[in-house]
């Protein structure tokens, strides 16, 4: 996983297909991510979990304001 500002840059250069794409793909992580909560193989789950809920807002935030634009 990138870090918030990383990714942000990298977001914010994508197209609307590819934002779709980026965004599935963090909801993903995040499943994989609570999968591992339950069996317990995770360290920092709320401050991961934390940056991939910010990190879908914000490719759906892009994703919005290229869809009005």
């Amino acid at each position: 996983m990138k870090n918030n500002k990383a990714l942000s840059q990298e977001m914010k250069n994508m197209n609307a297909e590819q934002l779709l794409v980026a965004v599935s793909n963090l909801r993903h992580e995040l499943f994989q991510l609570r999968l591992k909560v339950t069996t317990g193989h995770v360290k920092s789950f709320a401050s991961d979990q934390r940056m991939l809920k910010s990190a879908i807002a914000r490719g759906l935030t892009y994703l919005n304001q290229k869809s009005q634009a």
